[in-house]
């Protein structure tokens, strides 16, 4: 619309509450214009033919523009529109009530309010409005009269058949009085503040009315409405039921409707627990378990609803609900919700989360008994991630954390809720609200990307150790105990991305049960000094990664408040108890626990606080050492060995005597300067360039050098590695043809079928002689090999060329070399290839290509598939004998089960786990060779089985083993293996 229309001349003020179409009405007629020609006039569209559009889609500039040319103050007609998105239900169930008396009062101006579908009542004169029109039993005031002549005010324009409108004087009509005090008009009164008040608000009721008045037309009865007057009750009765899916919904009566607002005016702005309780116990009469959304209530509907609204709907079914729905909807606390699809804080939420629920919220939320500490503290960490999520499958919303973890969700929840604590859920509701809310310092999904899986080196933590005047431990003997170095990187890993070591996608994962024990006893023997070092370290480890937090974090106490949880806090004093029995006393960890009333992880958490009295160094340990180096470092520099040993001559062991330290630390520090120490008479003099072409270039043997020159084995090793030559292993790997390197002329694969192993050419010759037969069975026949060596043959020259060189024949198909063994085929056929492996290949090794006749028997044999002989009959069994399949073995077992019974076939259909299409063969082919008899179902049977309003279906047939038959299905089940059906799931 635009601004260039001329102004009425003609003008009339709106009343207060009036309606805009009311207003367009009487300008109309003011002006002795029809509402459709002033509308033309005004320059609304054309296309509106109903009155809702004029109070529901119309634009505020075209609102401005029509107060303009009516002479309007600006906004004045925002009071006389609802505006876009006010719930005023569906189209077709709309319509606009009326109260007569105050219809006439108005002029037969019409209200706005009148088309709020919850405005039911006058307050003043305690009377329901009109729903339709008495005389032709419309809705008034629906659609534009089309006439170009205007009507009188206050008549119903509504269309009927055989006259152009019915124009009954509507401020006539009489109206149902109801008594003072009367419920219905308490409830109107509070539609009415709803109204005059927060617009917001009123639109927020009236959507959640809408939401839930289908379903209180389904859970109210007459009983229900015993204090609202007969006049009620039967017009209540009279209510057709409310729409299903697929029914269309009917306008609902202004008695109806105040009956709908009495009590949603109860579910809504009670209190609570009433309103909870009051939803309960009308779902109740007809539900015997309630689901999330009520029964008769739809999605669209149930979706309507306010947050509010439905978390109350959501408590009331809370004790129907399973333990992960009470936690995916919060029912467990004051602000129940439902999933968001979508919803960002969720992805969030998971990188803030450690794979093993923090230390201190363990011992609160872990019961005494019933599951064990590290899978409750991995499952406790992932069902943080369920509260407020759409998806309800416990294996997809812990892979997103823990994808090792067992599908272990609904066990533990069970065991909180049976053991009696119930407010766990509500303890990880709120931890999972005050991450969304607040955020968490530590990015752990950040973390387990960024540092590393060894936190800490074996050389770090051996420094770390002596700093703090402590053990670093070691292996000594035992080869397969896990070094205390892993420990401390284990440790460390754990402390700082919070990781699961039962994931075995960690290289730090338990290696057995027995290896976490160890990793417990050592995280519990930790000294407070040392403890704070690895903190210390952990804390520069993240500053290196640029990670600016804190090493370790934990959300507050404070969300436990008012909660009564399994366990005590983690500061709870307890330690000199833990101190007296675990560490003077010497008793077990599990027997402080059972004495002081707590859990085992709980004694666990109090040892690690506590600092422990190391016992006195013995002179042999690791520490003592290092303390010998610190030392020998100041003593035995360079200038001290040059004096000492090159030029006085004393050997190691004099210095070591003079100095007081270990004669291994002092060769030791000699050799990290650089010093030659050596421990016998100085050797004898080899030249190093005869050595060296001896060795390498001639390819000699130490052993055969140190022969020549009349020394010892092990010299000529030594002078070897001092020389800084390779020295090649002893044995099959100093022979020539795992040495010699072939010319790069020779084609890159030849070479590296040969170069660095034995018997490469006769593997390649072998196979160059396979791959002229249709298969390698007969190219095995044809060498002179087994089938299994030459096949074994094939498969290494594959690994070492790193690729497939042929696939495999099949019956009636030959195998075929792939391009990059047509490649090594042709590379083969060199003249060079065939001179070097015929020198390195003996003439028995060399057999001759196959001629036409060998191949033509060859092909001849891949392509005839011989018969199976005949069966060798029963012995003493008088039945014929059938050939076993592992299907007919899975039946015979289910038979034999029941030996006696009759079956028919969807039975044993449902215990075997045999298709349709497999088992009736089966047993047709049993019953024809005499192992079991059938027989069709009797009459009575059958008839009985039939349904009210269809026929009794097809006849079964029943089927049992014959006695000949049972001892034939015995033996060939006593006499084979055979793998019971598994159970359906």
């Amino acid at each position: 619309m635009t601004s260039a229309g001329r102004a009425l001349p003609l003008r009339i003020k709106p009343l207060d509450g009036e309606s805009l179409d009311s207003w367009l009405e009487a300008l109309a007629r003011r002006n002795d214009l029809s509402l459709r020609g002033l509308m033309a006039i005004l320059g609304l569209p054309s296309n509106i033919y109903h009155i809702r559009p004029l109070i529901t889609d119309l634009p505020f500039r075209t609102l401005r523009d029509i107060e303009r040319r009516t002479g309007l103050e600006p906004g004045r007609l925002d009071e006389a529109v609802a505006g876009p998105g006010f719930p005023l239900g569906p189209r077709h169930t709309e319509r606009c009530r009326f109260y007569p008396r105050c219809l006439a009062e108005n002029g037969g101006r019409w209200l706005l309010r009148w088309r709020i579908p919850w405005v039911f009542a006058c307050t003043n004169h305690r009377m329901l409005l009109q729903d339709t029109c008495p005389t032709c039993q419309m809705s008034p005031r629906r659609g534009i009269p089309v006439h170009r002549r205007g009507f009188p005010a206050g008549t119903c324009t509504a269309k009927i058949p055989r006259a152009a409108t019915c124009e009954s004087d509507l401020s006539a009509v009489r109206a149902t009085t109801l008594p003072a005090g009367h419920q219905l008009i308490d409830a109107q009164r509070g539609i009415n503040d709803l109204i005059n008040g927060d617009r917001e608000q009123a639109v927020s009721v009236f959507a959640d009315l809408l939401g839930c008045s289908r379903w209180l037309m389904h859970c109210l009865t007459r009983a229900d409405l015993r204090m609202m007057g007969s006049t009620i009750r039967e017009t209540w009765s009279d209510q057709p039921p409310p729409a299903g899916r697929t029914t269309r919904a009917t306008p609902i009566p202004a008695a109806v409707a105040g009956v709908i607002v009495h009590y949603g005016q109860s579910l809504l702005a009670g209190e609570e627990g009433t309103a909870i309780q009051m939803i309960r116990e009308l779902r109740h009469r007809h539900e015997s378990s309630m689901s999330i959304r009520p029964r008769g209530m739809s999605i669209a509907q149930w979706e309507q609803l306010s947050e509010d609204l439905r978390g109350r709907f959501l408590q009331a079914a809370d004790p129907s609900m399973s333990a992960m729905d009470r936690v995916r909807l919060r029912t467990r606390t004051p602000e129940p919700r439902l999933p968001r699809p979508g919803d960002p804080r969720l992805a969030a939420r998971v990188r803030h989360l450690p794979q093993l629920l923090w230390p201190g919220w363990t011992l609160r939320l872990m019961p005494r008994r019933g599951i064990q500490e590290d899978l409750f503290r991995g499952v406790a960490s992932a069902l943080l991630l369920l509260p407020g999520e759409p998806v309800r499958s416990a294996r997809k919303v812990t892979d997103r954390l823990s994808p090792h973890l067992p599908n272990y969700f609904a066990v533990t929840l069970q065991i909180l809720v049976r053991s009696g604590h119930e407010d766990v859920l509500a303890a990880i509701c709120r931890l999972a609200s005050h991450l969304d809310e607040h955020g968490s310092p530590i990015d752990y999904q950040r973390r387990r990307a960024l540092i590393p899986q060894s936190p800490i080196s074996p050389e770090d933590w051996r420094q770390l150790c002596f700093a703090t005047d402590t053990q670093p431990g070691d292996q000594g003997r035992r080869t397969s105990a896990v070094p205390r170095s892993m420990h401390a990187q284990r440790y460390l890993w754990q402390l700082l991305t919070g990781s699961d070591l039962e994931d075995p996608s960690h290289r730090l994962t338990w290696r057995s049960r027995a290896d976490r024990t160890r990793y417990v006893s050592f995280a519990l023997s930790l000294p407070l000094a040392q403890r704070a070092a690895l903190n210390a370290h952990g804390f520069r480890l993240l500053q290196e990664l640029g990670i600016d937090e804190p090493v370790s974090w934990e959300p507050p106490d404070e969300c436990g408040d008012g909660l009564n949880l399994p366990g005590p806090r983690l500061t709870d004093s307890v330690q000199e108890a833990v101190r007296r029995i675990v560490i003077e006393e010497r008793r077990a960890p599990r027997e402080a626990a059972r004495e002081l009333g707590t859990t085992l992880a709980h004694i666990r958490f109090a040892l690690e606080r506590l600092d422990r009295t190391l016992p006195p160094q013995a002179s042999n340990t690791v520490l003592s050492a290092w303390q010998a180096r610190q030392r020998a470092r100041n003593v035995v520099t360079a200038e001290f060995l040059q004096g000492e040993y090159i030029e006085a001559g004393k050997n190691m062991r004099r210095l070591a005597e003079e100095t007081a330290i270990p004669r291994s630390i002092i060769i030791e520090r000699a050799r990290s300067l650089g010093l030659t120490v050596y421990r016998t008479a100085r050797p004898a003099t080899i030249d190093e360039e005869w050595l060296r072409d001896q060795y390498v270039a001639q390819q000699r043997s130490s052993q055969n050098i140190a022969d020549e020159l009349g020394l010892e084995d092990m010299t000529v090793l030594r002078r070897l590695h001092r020389l800084g030559i390779p020295v090649r292993s002893k044995g099959v790997h100093s022979q020539p043809a795992l040495i010699r390197r072939l010319d790069r002329s020779i084609p890159r694969d030849v070479r590296k079928a040969v170069e660095g192993t034995l018997g490469g050419w006769l593997r390649l010759r072998r196979f160059q002689i396979a791959m002229k037969f249709p298969s390698l069975t007969t190219a095995a026949d044809y060498l002179g090999v087994h089938g299994s060596a030459l096949v074994t043959q094939c498969q290494r020259l594959e690994c070492d060329l790193g690729g497939k060189l042929f696939n495999r024949s099949a019956f009636g198909r030959p195998q075929r070399p792939t391009a990059r063994g047509q490649a090594l085929l042709r590379d083969l056929t060199l003249d060079r290839v065939q001179v070097l492996m015929n020198a390195a290949l003996r003439d028995d090794q060399v057999p001759p290509m196959p001629g036409a006749a060998a191949l033509a028997s060859a092909a001849m044999r891949s392509t005839t598939r011989s018969a199976p002989g005949p069966l060798t009959p029963f012995d003493g069994i008088s039945v014929e004998r059938i050939r076993i399949s592992s299907s007919t073995r899975v039946l015979l077992r289910v038979l034999l089960d029941h030996p006696s019974e009759e079956f028919y076939g969807v039975q044993i259909r449902a215990q075997s786990r045999l298709g349709e299409g497999t088992l009736y063969p089966i047993l047709n082919r049993l019953e024809r060779a005499g192992w079991l008899t059938s027989r069709p179902e009797d009459d009575q049977s059958w008839l009985g089985r039939a349904t009210v309003g269809r026929g009794p279906g097809r006849r079964r047939i029943y089927y049992t083993l014959t006695t000949e038959g049972r001892r034939a299905a015995a033996y060939e089940v006593e006499h084979r293996r055979v793998a019971r059906p598994r159970k359906a799931t």
